[in-house]
């Protein structure tokens, strides 16, 4: 009996949570994040403002674990599939593109509204660390030169989600293939004279 009742009142929580996080969802697209109160959440929900601040402890905690969960989302299907070539990267934009378009998702839910900005803001991030991590150049190099990759990573990691963002909230028509090579030709001009500059550099200190 214990545990019916644990299990009940888990089952209760995660719809209370659910639809706290839809309110918030749904609100962003009437209004700005600054303006949304918990009573605003709580009315849209159908709970009371005691049942808001018993699972968040702010609007602002809300939409910070919903894009979490957005950044995670992405993160899995891009680490899943091979972005080196184009057709992996055109598969891996196939499912993006449909995860977008799925609004039971964290990613979808805010597809639509004006929190993608800051989602992107987010992913920009991500996929610089990524960039980063990848090109394991900058460890092997002069102070300078490392700056240089790091400008040219944040240069091509902010180019690569500007041009997913217009292309996946629908400002920018154009197919998967089209978009991968695109992003793939971009990362390699950003990043190719950094790699050629170190390599450079790497046998002139072997000599």
């Amino acid at each position: 009996m214990g545990t019916r009742r644990t299990g009940h009142i888990d089952l209760r929580v995660r719809r209370s949570q659910a639809a706290i996080r839809a309110a918030v969802v749904s609100l962003l697209s009437e209004m700005s994040t600054q303006d949304i109160t918990a009573k605003d959440v709580a009315d849209r929900a159908l709970i009371n403002k005691k049942t808001f601040y018993a699972h968040y402890p702010s609007v602002k905690a809300v939409l910070q674990e919903i894009e979490n969960d957005a950044v995670v989302e992405v993160s899995g299907i891009v680490e899943s599939g091979d972005v080196s070539t184009p057709a992996g990267l055109s598969q891996v934009l196939s499912q993006l593109k449909a995860l977008a378009s799925d609004g039971a998702t964290a990613f979808g839910s805010l597809a639509r509204t004006p929190a993608c900005t800051l989602l992107s803001e987010r992913l920009r991030r991500e996929l610089s660390a990524r960039l980063g991590g990848l090109s394991a150049v900058s460890l092997q190099l002069s102070a300078s030169l490392s700056s240089r990759v790091s400008c040219a990573v944040d240069f091509a990691a902010g180019g690569i989600v500007s041009l997913l963002a217009s292309w996946l909230f629908g400002g920018r028509a154009m197919s998967e293939e089209d978009l991968s090579q695109t992003v793939i030709q971009s990362v390699r001009s950003c990043l190719g004279p950094v790699r050629l500059a170190s390599g450079r550099t790497g046998d002139t200190g072997r000599a």
